[in-house]
């Protein structure tokens, strides 16, 4: 269920959805036990984050689940091979650093949106899009909100893996 404790997230890339809105939007694709839901100015976040190179880039408010926001000072952070980046530029990842050395963030912008992974005092921290297709959308929660069981297996070569 949304937590509609938290508070309003400051104008920017991310902004809060009202209750009303939210059920409007149907079923969340996860099932997390508490969680926010946002809408990310996708286009607003890659013009900023065009500005990343491998040695630095923006500094970047994301939400947590609380209802406040983390600054990280992000880079690029590329996963593909130079020919497979070029083949495919649509594929960009980023890595970012808090100012508590122990917090951090990977994200991934993708044609299916944005994912991210926090990692802040000691919490895991995801944000995903609240369904497929949706690039718009985002839920923000603790990993540990997830329920058991939720992690749906993927499969490769020689079975299922999790």
């Amino acid at each position: 269920m949304p937590d509609s404790s938290a508070a309003l997230a400051p104008a920017g890339f991310w902004r809060e959805l009202p209750a009303a809105q939210v059920r409007r939007l149907g079923k969340p694709r996860l099932t997390p036990t508490r969680y926010r839901v946002l809408a990310l100015d996708l286009p607003k976040l890659k013009k900023a984050l065009a500005a990343a190179d491998q040695t630095s880039g923006p500094n970047l408010l994301l939400p947590l689940p609380n209802g406040s926001q983390q600054a990280f000072q992000m880079r690029a952070s590329s996963v593909l091979t130079p020919a497979l980046a070029a083949k495919y530029p649509e594929l960009r990842t980023y890595a970012g650093q808090a100012a508590t050395p122990a917090d951090y963030v990977r994200l991934e912008i993708t044609p299916a949106g944005l994912r991210a992974m926090l990692v802040c005092l000691g919490r895991t921290y995801l944000i995903e899009p609240y369904r497929s297709g949706d690039t718009q959308h985002y839920l923000c929660f603790d990993k540990a909100a997830l329920p058991a069981g939720s992690k749906q297996a993927f499969e490769i070569k020689g079975g299922p893996v999790r």
